[in-house]
């Protein structure tokens, strides 16, 4: 029997679920009957969150973003922290492969417009660039623009690692991009502190 939640507080608890399920088994594990069982739900009860398996996953992906979120400091400025920040990114996809794989399932399925993720995804990399935008900013002129290609080459790359990953080291190949497109990028005058990784 599920416990009595209130709506927001029982939403959150099925997509971390779904998310654990999904970092344990895969993509192939998550299905409505499994999740509402392992919520202690009935089907109809779930479907009563999320209607159908499209707008689940949609969710679970918004969920797995807004989690990852949490592992950047949005705040920090100076030399080396945009560089750092896109690492720590590609190190995360490569710590959860499972996530990973859903999520590039699930974008190609939202090329669909009739996709209940389409939106969601179309203006997916705005976020993205207004995130780290006022990081690169500091450290980087047109850093707007050199941002755009960064998220663009990490996707491409995580696709190629995603289809072979024994032997597509992503994390090497990330670097053997990302060093001379960085290293030829015109700098702002930085002035500070080197950043804190702690």
């Amino acid at each position: 029997m599920a416990v009595r939640m209130e709506p927001d507080e029982r939403r959150k608890s099925i997509l971390a679920t779904a998310m654990s399920i999904i970092d344990e088994h895969g993509h192939q594990g998550l299905t409505m009957r499994a999740l509402a069982r392992a919520c202690g739900m009935s089907a109809p009860g779930l479907m009563h969150y999320f209607p159908d398996m499209p707008t689940l996953v949609v969710a679970v992906i918004d969920y797995r973003e807004q989690r990852d979120a949490d592992l950047y400091d949005l705040s920090m400025r100076g030399p080396g922290v945009t560089r750092m920040m896109l690492d720590k990114a590609i190190q995360n996809i490569i710590d959860r492969p499972k996530a990973a794989e859903l999520f590039a399932i699930v974008e190609a399925q939202a090329i669909d417009p009739r996709h209940p993720g389409h939106e969601y995804f179309k203006y997916r990399n705005e976020r993205l660039v207004a995130d780290v935008l006022p990081i690169a900013s500091a450290e980087y002129e047109n850093a707007e623009e050199l941002i755009r290609q960064l998220i663009a080459i990490a996707d491409g790359l995580q696709l190629n690692w995603l289809r072979d990953p024994e032997s597509f080291d992503l994390m090497e190949r990330w670097k053997a991009i990302a060093d001379p497109l960085l290293a030829a990028a015109e700098r702002c005058d930085v002035r500070g502190a080197e950043p804190d990784e702690r």
